[in-house]
């Protein structure tokens, strides 16, 4: 069993579409009998790897935000 994103046209593991979501796009997967795609653990990588990133700068951009509005304040 596998789950289907009709837009990445990837067939995900089920333990990688969390809540029945597209880790790559975040669009609803359906479930199939269909082979789990090739690519899709490379696929899956990449895509946590770059969640990972985006995270990490939201942290960043807090921090400087933060720091901006005490110099402006001062």
């Amino acid at each position: 069993m596998s789950f289907c994103c009709s837009a990445c046209e990837v067939n995900w593991w089920p333990h990688q579409a969390a809540h029945e979501r597209c880790p790559m796009c975040g669009a609803g997967t359906v479930g199939t009998e269909d082979p789990v795609s090739d690519d899709a653990d490379l696929l899956y990588r990449i895509a946590r790897a770059e969640a990972d990133k985006r995270e990490a700068f939201v942290h960043i951009e807090r921090y400087y935000a933060g720091s901006e509005e005490d110099r402006r304040a001062a």
